[in-house]
């Protein structure tokens, strides 16, 4: 070693230790007093894109990666972690190459392998994904995370069974691991002589930080569900949603104020669609979430001539960076504000280009992230030639489906659902956004009926394939025989035949619904529990 890389790992040292101790300040003066001596330092420019990381400035970190590997072209960390960088700035396509080039070398680690099976994740690439976790365990089988982000990409590709030892193999690890018991539980097959409600009963008890209770709270909500115990699945759910909830201060104002300007926006400004991108290849599934919106898709993907996107950020990340906005809000009033100076041709243009790896061969592909609600009038002018569908489904089923759902804990999109009342108050909203848009786009916005959907599956079925431009196969029906990957809370039941046995569930919270009620009736949403 010479005396200059002998120095380049005392640097790398020191500021590793800064980084651990979060001292940020110390590690970059260290990092860019050594990038002044040692211009062509790949290692530094490494570490300086860990910070750009952890304050969530995904572009700098690109850039300091790019240096990197142009400094250390075969340095395989600095190529998966520039692939990972590249997704989180929205450029998935290059994401993609990266990986692609990543697979070619020889010298990968359990850490490159996961940082890969984390990206193919983002990707919507689950089988690629459980690959790269499988091998990372090969070289390290003590790490709970990466046996939790196995089992997670192994569910989503109805790999249940393998998923299950996955999970528990991740608790045994890591006893604590509060994310693993949830979505264990959300595997389902609990019974009265084979559940873990005495083992997460045990965990909730000795758990104090907001998150973790929640989600215990949930996993064992599910449980006493499972087994038809109605009170108590709400009442750990509710205890553990108002400590959160507490800790969140979500404003529903905030949202209030969002969807206001959104009208207002949609109801005011010109829809031209001479002044978009021209590709009819997307179609939009949208909706409220837990509302038949992944049943929409695997009727719609077991066609042959679509192919399956998942849940997609790729239009806002363009809105957002198109517009300059850093944030990792999904939506913020300014963000709506400034949609009047959005160049469509460009936004639209920027989507279809992030996306069309995952469409293959296939004449459509599609996107169901059911918020893009919230962006339909956009993407709408943006790309003139798509398609968006929403769905429509009994509104207290939808109120009681999200409150029950464990959303990510992080993310304020979500914080509504921590209420009945918030969570009513959001699906006001979301109706009479979505009534504006069927008024405004009736041949392209097309609004499918939950309850008429599972009740009559061929009529429906026909008449979505049909205002998608599709013709007739019967494919579409047979859900339960998709095999492609699906990464939402639906995974384990649209593995199942088309059912509707979720018409109605509302009805055993009934006591607790009360304020939803309430509110729907002043909205002249419902005119009784009944409608």
């Amino acid at each position: 070693m010479s005396a200059t890389e002998h120095q380049q790992v005392l640097i790398e040292d020191a500021a590793r230790l800064a980084l651990l101790q979060g001292q940020y300040q110390k590690a970059y003066q260290i990092l860019n007093d050594a990038l002044a001596r040692i211009p062509h330092f790949a290692g530094a420019y490494f570490l300086l894109s860990r910070i750009a990381y952890d304050f969530k400035n995904h572009l700098k970190e690109v850039e300091m990666l790019q240096k990197a590997h142009q400094f250390e072209p075969d340095n395989v960390v600095f190529l998966v972690y520039l692939a990972r960088a590249q997704v989180l700035v929205g450029d998935s396509a290059r994401a993609y190459e990266w990986l692609i080039f990543a697979e070619s070398f020889d010298s990968h680690t359990a850490e490159t392998y996961d940082v890969m099976g984390v990206t193919y994740n983002r990707l919507s690439m689950y089988q690629q994904a459980a690959v790269c976790f499988e091998k990372s365990i090969e070289y390290d089988g003590a790490n709970a995370r990466v046996f939790f982000n196995l089992a997670s990409t192994l569910k989503f590709c109805g790999d249940f069974s393998g998923a299950r030892t996955a999970y528990e193999k991740a608790i045994s690890l890591q006893p604590d691991y509060f994310k693993a018991h949830a979505a264990l539980t959300s595997l389902g097959g609990m019974t009265a002589e084979h559940n873990h409600i005495e083992r997460l009963t045990a965990l909730l008890e000795k758990t104090i930080d907001p998150d973790d209770s929640l989600c215990i709270a949930h996993a064992l909500s599910k449980e006493w569900e499972a087994l038809s115990e109605w009170e108590n699945s709400i009442a750990v759910l509710t205890t553990a949603k108002q400590k959160k909830s507490a800790q969140l201060k979500y404003s529903a104002a905030q949202d209030q104020l969002v969807f206001k300007k959104l009208t207002e926006f949609y109801t005011t400004q010109p829809h031209s669609a001479g002044k978009g991108f021209h590709n009819n290849r997307p179609l939009f599934v949208t909706g409220m979430p837990r509302t038949g919106t992944t049943l929409v898709e695997r009727i719609l993907t077991g066609h042959s001539n679509v192919a399956a996107g998942g849940e997609l950020y790729n239009f806002s990340i363009a809105v957002k960076q198109l517009l300059g906005h850093v944030g990792r809000e999904f939506i913020t009033p300014d963000i709506v504000d400034h949609f009047g100076r959005m160049d469509l041709a460009a936004l639209g243009k920027a989507y279809i280009e992030s996306t069309d790896y995952l469409a293959g061969n296939k004449a459509f592909l599609v996107d169901k992230l059911p918020l893009n609600i919230i962006y339909s009038g956009l993407i709408l002018s943006a790309l003139p030639d798509s398609k968006i569908i929403c769905l429509d489904r009994n509104p207290l089923d939808t109120i009681a489906s999200n409150y029950r759902q464990l959303f990510s804990l992080h993310d304020s999109t979500f914080g509504y659902s921590l209420d009945i009342e918030d969570t009513a108050r959001y699906y006001v909203e979301f109706r009479k956004l979505s009534n504006l848009l069927l008024d405004t786009y009736p041949e392209r916005f097309y609004s499918i009926n939950y309850e008429a959907l599972v009740s009559n599956p061929e009529l429906e079925v026909r008449k979505l394939l049909d205002f998608c431009g599709l013709p007739w196969e019967a494919s579409c029906l047979l859900i339960e025989k998709n095999d492609k990957p699906v990464a939402t809370a639906s995974a384990v039941q649209v593995r199942q035949p088309i059912s509707a046995s979720g018409i109605g569930q509302w009805q055993r919270y009934a006591a607790h619904m009360e304020p939803a009620i309430n509110l729907l009736t002043e909205a002249g949403i419902i005119q009784n529990t009944n409608d």
